[in-house]
């Protein structure tokens, strides 16, 4: 046992830094969702070209031209999120809920002195497009596919007792799930591979990602419009990954006969056994990592009025450049029959170790807007929008530790389209409204399958004769994903994503 202690403080020092980042930290930052006022919303996002709200600094600032008087909106809601994963035929769902802030907004409105055909807007605004908090449990009463042959597998993959990955496998043999045959040159486990196991998995995450958007735009005789923002990303994301295991039915039991021979209801050789410890009992891994950190990017747009009732426009959006600190750890805790309440722990990193400083370079977006406006009584929106997600990049001080990552990055992702939609009916007292927003896959491929993204909204709005108004929107999101708990064993789960939010939002126009 002495020579483990002194293999892990060795290990430490050899162990590759930046390990908890891979190209889904990419891909988290760099796919949004539909976020912004409830009007916004409510319209599918689809008012780059349509324009006059405060939520159009995302999308096309260009739309924010179309003001002609101040306004200013807070909105929030209530949010609810199910998730049911499918493993094996069995399946297990989980119900949160939780209050979200939508979007603050103030925006200007000025005629300019020396040109009275131009109209000036600026507008500061803070929308969240990500909300992060989330729940997944994975459950399976009767699975032989256990957290331990993972590591086993990866430890016999060309590995030696120095380059064991400390913040996995290497934790295993620490905890005493893994060990190593001198004579046969291989590892071995203390938990039986081929035994049933009931095992759960629960993943949860917190956070939320906001963006302030500082933006300037401008009107040309109410024909021409452009517009420009300056957006600040804040990131706030928490995950905790437990996942244990459990010998219920005590299949793995072990009898010492003498100090250096027993016997063993195990289907898999064991080429010694410790007689303080003797058959498997339970396990878990905990592996938990909180990333923080701010971004800086350019919004640029233009739309221009064909005529009174169709209006155009397009819009760039610059990479997101982040710099983000990640503090992280792991934990493997294992008990044996021989003491199951005495548990052999391992952690990895030493505690406040766990910190790293890195860059995200987020891919850049492009987009074409379309408006159609019928009278004051009702108005239509289309838009497209163009994503190289294979462009994102992680970036640390030395330049080759993420060349593994930014290579996976560029092989596994594609371009991907996303697609809004959305209309306006003025029935006065009450404007309707309804709106669809699909995101593509950034595995590239057509609208339908895994990774898709398809939200649909409708919402109602009051105009008050003293310029205040009053929005409430109901949206709801689906996604269907496909979660790998093990990298050496095949077994998928299917998560399918439902989440729906009431939001409501108090403005006026001043």
């Amino acid at each position: 046992m002495i020579f483990r202690f002194w293999l892990l403080f060795f290990s430490f020092s050899i162990c590759i830094v930046g390990n908890a980042q891979n190209d889904l930290d990419a891909l988290r930052y760099s796919r949004t969702a539909l976020g912004g006022s409830p009007r916004f919303i409510a319209m599918g996002g689809a008012m780059g070209a349509l324009g006059g709200d405060v939520s159009c600094a995302t999308t096309n600032p260009a739309g924010l031209a179309i003001f002609r008087k101040g306004e200013i909106i807070y909105s929030g809601g209530l949010r609810f999120t199910t998730n049911k994963a499918e493993t094996n035929g069995k399946s297990s769902s989980v119900t949160d809920a939780n209050f979200v802030f939508g979007n603050f907004g103030l925006a200007f409105a000025w005629q300019a002195e020396k040109d009275p055909s131009r109209r000036n807007v600026f507008c500061i605004s803070n929308t969240q497009l990500q909300n992060f908090n989330n729940q997944i449990q994975i459950s399976d009463p009767s699975s032989r596919n256990s957290i331990a042959k993972d590591m086993l597998n990866i430890s016999n993959s060309g590995n030696s007792l120095f380059t064991l990955n400390q913040s996995y496998e290497g934790l295993g043999y620490n905890a005493y799930l893994l060990d190593y045959d001198s004579v046969s040159g291989q590892f071995f486990s203390f938990v039986d591979i081929n035994r049933n196991l009931s095992q759960k998995r629960l993943i949860t995450t917190t956070g939320r990602a906001n963006e302030i958007n500082i933006s300037f735009a401008q009107s040309e005789n109410d024909n021409f419009y452009i517009g420009g923002s300056i957006g600040i990303p804040r990131i706030k994301f928490e995950s905790t990954t437990n996942h244990t295991e459990v010998d219920g039915n005590d299949s793995m039991r072990i009898g010492m006969t003498s100090s250096s021979s027993f016997t063993s209801t195990y289907n898999t050789d064991l080429p010694f056994v410790y007689n303080n410890f003797l058959g498997f009992n339970s396990l878990s891994y905990t592996e938990f990592f909180k990333t923080e950190g701010y971004g800086v990017n350019v919004k640029l747009g233009a739309n221009v009025r064909v005529n009174q009732n169709v209006r155009l426009g397009a819009y760039f959006h610059s990479p997101t450049f982040y710099s983000l600190t990640d503090t992280y750890y792991y934990k493997v805790a294992a008990s044996f029959d021989y003491n199951p309440l005495l548990e052999n722990v391992s952690t990895f990193p030493d505690e406040n170790d766990g910190i790293f400083r890195y860059k995200i370079t987020s891919p850049m977006r492009f987009g074409f807007n379309s408006g159609f406006v019928i009278g004051k009584i009702a108005s239509i929106g289309l838009e497209y929008e163009g994503i190289k997600y294979q462009d994102a990049k992680l970036k640390a001080d030395d330049p080759a530790v993420f060349n593994g990552v930014n290579a996976v990055i560029k092989n596994k992702y594609k371009y991907a389209s996303n697609i809004r939609l959305g209309g306006e009916l003025n029935v006065k007292p009450v404007i309707l409204r309804a709106g669809y927003a699909i995101n593509g896959s950034p595995f590239g491929g057509l609208y339908s399958g895994s990774f898709d993204r398809q939200t649909i909204s409708c919402g109602i709005s009051i105009r008050t004769k003293n310029n205040y108004f009053y929005d409430i929107t109901w949206v709801r999101t689906n996604t269907k994903e496909a979660y790998y708990m093990f990298s050496t064993i095949p077994i998928k789960s299917n998560i399918n994503s439902v989440t729906s939010a009431l939001m409501v939002s108090m403005g006026l126009k001043f």
